[in-house]
């Protein structure tokens, strides 16, 4: 079968999901670190906080590089009780220093990642308007580093869609079900470019998302429409499913996204990831394994990648990661050697 890598990720993780429907405890997203408290100025209603990660890294075919990833400030001003602004301001690549060419600063760019003004009408309804992390699956709301488990990105999470919308959002949660559903919609541009080279911009973007926890899982449903115009024009629809589960300390995870495009079904692309952490002899150090599979479409031969590493929680709002990863037919140039990174939240 053509799509047998896809659906026997998608088998196993819900496989091992089923059982959890009976619990009855609320869903905790596992996390390698705890929230840091940040700065509170006292009398304004602003917090400041965010993160910064230094990796190291010996890709395949590639030299030895330490990077200063990134420097994130963020700031949440609650303006009244319902306004609030917030912002991430990012200085990225700001250093590094790479075996045989030495230091360079060039790399650096600063920018804002994410600003945005939000509405709070009701528990119910918030609307948003700026630039903000586009809703498809749960690793690409996570954003910041020091929280995921590993230095590389999954794929699925990075590749086949805009990970910022510049526009409006409304979000909230409805239902008098046992828990409430999470929702978002929302419509823009999708401001940032694919990351491989030649792969066109996003434009004129919407889409929505539901989310909805039980015991010790939560799932989220997906979909989000964009265009992308050079040098061809292309409409796409791309439909996702994710799922987490954690209990004492163990973790599983998993996305899956399906993407039509408007020239046919060769150039569909799918794929998804299927991760599980474990800890080790110690609340501190936990074992991380990730497998994923992704295909550009009919032209380009499916590429199958394996994480294997290990995640060290340094102290509460700090974590040391190490990892190796490989892979098979990697066309769309996935990091694969040996990665490493330091993290903190401040």
């Amino acid at each position: 079968m053509r799509h047998a890598p896809l659906l026997s990720t998608l088998l196993v993780g819900f496989g091992l999901a089923a059982p959890l429907l009976s619990t009855t405890r609320a869903y905790a997203a596992p996390s390698p670190v705890g929230l840091a408290r940040g700065w509170q100025v006292a009398g304004t209603g602003l917090h400041l906080g965010g993160y910064g990660t230094q990796d190291l890294t010996k890709e395949t075919g590639k030299p030895w590089q330490l990077t200063t990833e990134d420097l994130s400030l963020f700031s949440n001003w609650n303006v009244t009780s319902r306004f609030r602004v917030f912002s991430e301001l990012s200085l990225e690549d700001a250093l590094i220093v790479q075996a045989g060419t030495g230091v360079r600063t060039s790399a650096a760019a600063l920018a804002f990642e994410r600003l945005y003004v939000d509405y709070r009408a009701s528990e119910q309804l918030t609307a948003r308007v700026g630039r903000f992390l586009t809703p498809v699956g749960h690793w690409n709301l996570i954003h910041a580093d020091p929280l995921v488990w590993t230095t590389s990105r999954p794929i699925v999470t990075d590749y086949p869609f805009p990970t910022y919308t510049t526009g409006g959002m409304i979000y909230g949660a409805i239902g008098p079900f046992p828990r409430q559903i999470d929702y978002s919609l929302y419509g823009g541009n999708g401001d940032d470019t694919p990351g491989s080279p030649g792969r066109n911009p996003y434009d004129r973007l919407y889409g929505g998302r539901l989310s909805y926890a039980f015991g010790n899982s939560k799932i989220g449903f997906s979909y989000a429409h964009f265009a992308q115009e050079i040098p061809l024009v292309e409409q796409n629809d791309l439909i996702g499913i994710d799922w987490r589960w954690s209990r004492g300390g163990y973790a599983i995870s998993s996305e899956a996204i399906y993407r039509f495009s408007s020239l046919g079904p060769a150039q569909d692309e799918r794929g998804a990831f299927l991760q599980g952490v474990a800890p080790l002899s110690s609340t501190r150090l936990f074992a991380v394994a990730r497998y994923e599979y992704f295909c550009q479409g009919s032209a380009f031969p499916a590429v199958h990648l394996w994480v294997a590493g290990l995640a060290l929680r340094v102290t509460r709002t700090s974590v040391l990661k190490a990892e190796y990863a490989w892979a098979r037919h990697n066309a769309v140039g996935a990091e694969t050697g040996f990665l490493a990174s330091f993290g903190i939240l401040f």
